[in-house]
């Protein structure tokens, strides 16, 4: 409790803990013990190479944090270890089979091109779910029906969806209690404007749940009637286009999370394990031995890859390589083998971030469009997450929404709300690639007729290719590509089994001395122990865990990272409308595997992702900060600076006058955060439907 910089409080949230020096270690290392070490003798901590978030020494005093290998150690042991899986891919899928494979005892490396979460995986719609679509599919050859007649009309059983549905819905409890300081059960309303739609959604509502079964991890979905919809949303029309009065709701329970917290974490959980992890190192070719493609001995049996920042290249040997590379992957399998036919297809998704005002309070609102896709408003983080559209698009490395597609989210949302909405309301637009499968038998421009379901793919050489699937069921992604990379390669020899299905995430006081998983807890400790505002407390709670405690103490140790009026200490602010402290900063360097701004700014936290503004003009305070931690050169921070501009464009679409988004964002700069810019998002006319 001493470490943790919160003994005072840790005595009266945990008397029976705290009394005594050997209480005290317990609870110093709340974050050490895994469950899985405790479930299954085989996983010794000596054989796993496994290290805890804080680690107990041969007595308190002996105490010390735990922190991941940095990046240089792990590049140095990706240069002379031969590892027994490699893994391509540092987004969810990616860090998921570092995870599984590490907890299985195998020795592991992955590589990452750009950063953990810089694709697809921070682009998503932040639901952890089973997909309600799903459920309408089976039964429905059309969406939305528009008459009792329809339902009828199209009525069908597919049982694909059906698979997907029980297998996300599955898999949705594992992720809501993996990480439960990140995650929460977040209600969604879903209006009923017509008589008959009010017994078939809440008999839909109901099979939602019956499907989920013991494992909802969510409260039940239940009716409200128009009186309760309007109290929890004023802003909704109480009409439809067609004139029909507002009926009721069905509320149903999904998952929330932050995904690119997420991501970090399930990345730094694989690196507790032993796992050797370095991002911004790219795949230049795979090594291979045995032939050419086609011959009985030839194997994949590594990499050759390039660190981005020093140019240096070099050869990382494994008995297994495992390509996550997302909508990337083609590229990768047609290094194992050139004729490879693609099976990716790149499926845009765009996301606007709105006021928070323009969503229910603490409840998410969804509705089919005209022409059958879903749309959400999300609360999240203290704004609104509007989306998504599901275009048809190219790979690219920075995807960027269009105009096309704010209208179009715009002028859908314009249609279930009483106050219209318009491009000032817009304070981030981010487009994301779905990694959806190619599916031969469906219409290659149609996108909602891709899998969303995921794929083992196996190429000449024995490289493995785990694609498709969605956030919500990374962790069974992993353990397929895991499985099959067994069943092929008897030179691996795991510890034991698959552990991941009962594990928690660092950061979740796996040892239950800390908070005994109360998290409300940890933010009382930084509130009392730390004189934290209540914002700031729970963003850091809900974004590291028992970590928070960790940013908390590191800010108060470094006197750049406080101010002081009076004898009272502040902790300095990243932006002033938003609850981010710029320790976040310095412990992204130190303790999360943080290389540039694009980094801090888009994937430690979420301010350009929630404010591109607000990012534009934390930006030089981030530098800073970067700078004094990793010894940057002037000629650095200013590759970085220009790094980062190039990102924001991607964020946002304005456009003043003539100006283009790069001059808008140099403007923003120029001004700083003291003067206000007042931007137009488009010239466009507003659509009719927004009007």
């Amino acid at each position: 409790a001493e470490l943790l910089g919160c003994p005072t409080m840790f005595a009266r949230l945990r008397a029976p803990v705290a009394a005594g020096a050997a209480a005290t270690a317990a609870a110093v290392a709340a974050t050490a013990a895994s469950s899985q070490e405790r479930k299954n003798p085989l996983a010794e901590a000596s054989k796993l190479n496994r290290q805890a978030s804080v680690y107990i020494g041969g007595s308190p005093e002996d105490a010390h944090v735990w922190s991941p290998p940095s990046r240089a150690d792990n590049i140095n042991r990706l240069k002379k270890e031969e590892f027994d899986i490699l893994v391509i891919g540092g987004g969810a899928t990616g860090t998921g089979v570092a995870m599984d494979a590490s907890t299985r005892g195998l020795t592991v490396a992955l590589i990452e091109r750009d950063d953990f979460a810089s694709g697809t995986s921070s682009r998503s719609t932040k639901l952890i779910h089973g997909g309600l679509r799903y459920l309408a599919q089976a039964f429905q050859a059309k969406l939305p029906p528009n008459s009792l007649l329809e339902v009828f009309i199209n009525l069908r059983y597919r049982h694909e969806y059906m698979k997907i549905l029980n297998a996300d819905l599955y898999e949705r409890k594992y992720m809501i209690d993996s990480a439960a300081f990140m995650t929460r059960p977040l209600p969604i309303m879903v209006p009923m404007y017509r008589w008959w739609e009010v017994p078939f959604l809440t008999i839909a509502g109901w099979m939602y749940d019956f499907i989920a079964g013991r494992r909802r991890a969510v409260p039940p979905s239940h009716f409200i009637p128009r009186a309760e919809v309007l109290y929890q949303f004023p802003g909704i029309k109480e009409e439809n286009h067609e004139g029909c009065k507002l009926k009721g709701a069905l509320v149903f329970n999904e998952g929330q999370q932050n995904d690119t917290r997420m991501n970090v974490h399930i990345a730094l959980t694989a690196a507790q394990n032993g796992a050797a992890l370095a991002n911004h190192t790219a795949v230049e070719s795979l090594l291979t031995e045995g032939g050419k493609p086609g011959d009985k001995d030839y194997r994949v049996v590594g990499a050759r890859v390039k660190d981005v920042f020093t140019g240096e290249t070099y050869d990382v040997r494994a008995k297994q390589v495992i390509n996550a590379a997302g909508v990337f992957s083609d590229a990768i399998r047609k290094m194992a083998e050139p004729e490879a036919t693609d099976i990716m297809v790149a499926g845009p998704g765009t996301h606007l971030v709105t006021p928070d005002y323009t969503s229910p309070n603490a409840m998410g609102f969804m509705w089919f469009t005209e022409d059958g896709r879903v749309l959400y408003l999300l609360p999240w983080e203290g704004s609104t997450l509007a989306g998504t559209t599901d275009n048809k698009g190219e790979v690219t490395d920075k995807p960027q929404a269009t105009m096309d597609d704010v209208d179009f989210i715009l002028g859908e949302c314009n249609r279930v709300l009483k106050e219209p909405l318009d491009y000032s309301h817009v304070k981030a637009a981010w487009n994301g690639l779905r990694p959806l499968v190619r599916d031969p038998d469906a219409d290659p421009s149609d996108t909602k007729k891709l899998s969303r379901d995921h794929v083992v793919d196996v190429r000449a050489g024995g490289l493995v290719t785990i694609c498709g699937g969605k956030w919500t069921t990374y962790r069974a992604m992993a353990q397929d590509a895991i499985d099959k990379a067994l069943s092929m390669n008897k030179s691996l020899k795991p510890v034991c089994g698959c552990q991941t299905l009962d594990m928690t995430l660092i950061g979740s006081d796996r040892s239950g001395e800390v908070c005994e998983g109360k998290f409300d807890k940890v933010s009382v400790m930084l509130r009392e122990e730390y004189d934290m505002d209540k914002a700031c407390a729970e963003h850091l709670r809900h974004n590291y865990g028992t970590r928070a405690l960790l940013v908390a103490k590191l800010a108060k140790s470094e006197p750049d990272l406080t101010y002081n009026l009076g004898k009272t200490t502040f902790f300095k602010r990243l932006s002033n409308k938003h609850p981010l402290l710029e320790a976040e900063v310095v412990f992204a360097c130190r303790e999360e595997y943080a290389c540039t701004a694009v980094d801090v700014l888009a994937r430690r936290t979420r301010l350009s992702f929630l404010d591109a503004k607000a990012a534009v003009e934390a930006l030089p305070r981030v530098l800073d900060l970067m700078q004094k931690e990793l010894k940057w050169s002037s000629a650095r921070k200013e590759q970085e600076r220009k790094d980062a501009v190039a990102f924001l464009e991607t964020m946002y679409m304005p456009s003043a006058g003539d100006k283009t988004a790069e001059e808008v964002v140099k403007e923003v700069i120029n001004r700083g955060a003291s003067r206000k810019l007042v931007r137009t998002m488009t010239t466009a006319p507003m659509p009719a439907e927004a009007k």
